[in-house]
């Protein structure tokens, strides 16, 4: 027993012993005390309706953080394509509760192969720009839809499944996404009580696919050869009423889209999507997010989008 307990008391201190080594006290005056920037999103596509900006502000790591008004409402945003160009006008998005700048895509169309640039002024001085050019679509050739039953703490349901496939180009560089979206529909019970009967509603909506092991490729290695993509996992409802989880099936329109993307659009989102998955892990390894905005951070990126579109009964 005594040399069961030395054991344990030795591997318990190398343990402690490591974690005091991973610590590392940091001065505030070491840290570079990196100003307040500027921080645009925006990305473009010939399938645009419109055309639309955000500026925000970062969070330096000292100093003050407004962080309650991210959204600067006086930026000056002009978009040109060389030969022409219009300046966006600020607009508010009640849905999401952001301002943005915008214009249609009649003052400025987006056309395959042109490249674009993107500047922004602030009222103490500040520029920050960016270009990108837009790629052209890439077809898709079929979907393919599947369904599988997943047992969760003792409960089963069924889920449902989508996935895409199309041939790419060969003689060039390519980076994708894929995405998608479906109808379902589920019954929403309203009442139930003595002077209320109860009255069942049937409820349509359209929600988006997730993909667990993120949306982005490219055909770096893989040049003219046939995609398919990862399962995209289909929007369904999952309700409660009377105790028991009420599913709904996937019905109506399913859209699959094929987003063919620069290599601004490609590094930024796979980045995105691969912190994403990093959750809360405190021990998982950093995911840096790249930026193409000159003097600023965010990018400015430009896409193609294909559509295949089923119908469901």
């Amino acid at each position: 027993m005594r040399f069961n307990h030395l054991i344990y008391t030795i591997v318990v201190g190398l343990l402690l012993t490591g974690c005091d080594s991973l610590r590392q006290e940091v001065e505030p005056k070491g840290l570079t005390q990196e100003p307040e920037k500027l921080v645009v999103a925006c990305f473009i596509s010939p399938q645009d309706t419109v055309l639309a900006v955000r500026v925000s502000r970062s969070s330096p790591v000292l100093g003050t953080v407004n962080s309650s008004q991210p959204d600067i409402p006086n930026a000056t945003v002009t978009l040109s394509d060389g030969d022409r160009s219009v300046t966006l006008q600020r607009a508010f998005n009640q849905q999401i509760g952001y301002l943005y700048y915008r214009a249609t895509p009649t003052q400025l169309p987006i056309v395959v192969g042109r490249t674009y640039t993107l500047t922004v002024r602030v009222p103490d001085g500040r520029q920050v720009s960016a270009t990108c050019t837009v790629p052209g679509p890439v077809a898709l050739q079929s979907m393919t839809l599947d369904s599988a039953v997943v047992n969760e703490f003792g409960r089963t349901r069924k889920e449902y499944y989508a996935r895409l496939r199309w041939r790419d180009p060969a003689g060039q560089v390519n980076y994708y996404r894929v995405a998608g979206n479906n109808e379902y529909v589920y019954t929403s019970r309203t009442g139930g009580s003595p002077n209320r009967p109860s009255r069942d509603t049937l409820i349509r909506q359209t929600g988006n696919w997730f993909f667990d092991n993120g949306s982005t490729t490219t055909d770096v290695g893989r040049d003219g050869q046939e995609f398919v993509s990862g399962r995209g996992r289909l929007s369904v409802a999952y309700i409660w009423q009377n105790g028991q989880q009420q599913v709904s099936r996937p019905t109506g329109r399913v859209n699959g889209y094929l987003l063919n993307v620069d290599e601004n659009y490609y590094r930024y989102h796979d980045a995105v999507e691969r912190q994403n998955r990093v959750g809360e892990n405190p021990f998982a390894e950093p995911v840096l997010i790249p930026s193409n905005i000159q003097n600023g951070l965010g990018c400015f990126g430009a896409f193609n989008k294909s559509t295949l579109s089923v119908e469901l009964k």
